[in-house]
């Protein structure tokens, strides 16, 4: 085995650097001939560059889009007035959903639902 110095070392180096250059310059004129050959298939075909994201864009596809991007109509919520009042804290309720506690609390105790009605404050208090 030849003795290693750092003249061998440095011929050895130049040596393969040679070697990566070739490489590089055969690889680049294959990378040159493949996009050669893609443009001269896709100009074949009819494909544009957009059609490349993976969907091929016909008629149908095309008035999907169009549907797609009218603007969407959203459902907006509608505040509800309250119609539960409690009557020491002020606490409401619409009379949606899930019985507040406060109210279940009362109507356990015996009173009845409706004597908190918001709307029978207001005509006991004309």
């Amino acid at each position: 085995m030849p003795r290693l110095s750092y003249e061998n070392i440095q011929k050895q180096i130049k040596i393969l650097q040679a070697k990566a250059k070739k490489l590089e310059t055969t690889r680049n004129a294959q990378k040159l001939k493949s996009v050669a050959k893609v443009k001269s298939l896709m100009k074949k075909l009819g494909v544009e560059i957009q059609d490349l994201d993976g969907q091929v864009r016909t008629r149908t596809s095309v008035a999907k889009e169009k549907r797609e991007t009218k603007p969407k109509i959203s459902k907006t919520s509608v505040k509800v007035a309250p119609r539960y009042r409690h009557p020491d804290t002020g606490e409401t309720w619409t009379g949606r959903g899930k019985t507040p506690r406060w109210l279940s609390a009362l109507v356990q105790e015996g009173l009845s639902k409706e004597a908190f009605l918001i709307q029978a404050e207001n005509q006991t208090s004309d």
